[in-house]
């Protein structure tokens, strides 16, 4: 199955590029919504993700959690991304794998470690849409930017 996928995977990259890329270039023109710059160095990009910047300060202060309801009520596939910051997964924060949680040997001890941007942005700012939104069709990626652009301006109706 995987063979056969893999004859698709040159066309599916081009077209979650262009839409990453069409995404960028409109949503960024929204205050309040932070895009990722690409380096002119990367020639090539799976883009299995849009990431995007959610400032809540330009949406009424709402928390990130009511901007996604209000995607999704919009019918958009939203993703919180990360609920917690890598280094605190269990897996480093125990220092334990799996379900039977085997001890695993670390260079790092996580447990102690603070990283304030990273969780800022897990908690209150990082959004994303998966591979397959980026699949769709140009009207596709507009209604993802009319859905932002409508919950900008109702902002302070979000739950």
């Amino acid at each position: 199955m995987l063979i056969a996928q893999l004859g698709r995977y040159d066309e599916q990259k081009q077209i979650r590029q262009e839409n990453l890329n069409y995404l960028n270039q409109e949503l960024s023109k929204i205050d309040g919504i932070g895009t990722m710059t690409s380096d002119e160095r990367i020639t090539s990009h799976s883009s299995h993700l849009f990431i995007f910047r959610y400032d809540n300060s330009q949406f009424a202060d709402k928390p990130k959690s009511a901007f996604i309801e209000a995607m999704q009520k919009e019918g958009i596939p939203t993703s919180p991304g990360y609920s917690i910051p890598l280094y605190k997964q269990p897996v480093f924060a125990k220092k334990a794998f799996g379900p039977r949680g085997r001890g695993i040997d670390l260079p790092v001890d996580y447990a102690g470690m603070s990283c304030p941007e990273t969780e800022k942005a897990c908690y209150e700012e990082a959004i994303w849409f998966t591979q397959n939104v980026l699949l769709g069709t140009k009207e596709d990626m507009d209604d993802i930017i009319e859905a932002v652009g409508k919950i900008k301006e109702n902002a302070g109706e979000m739950g």
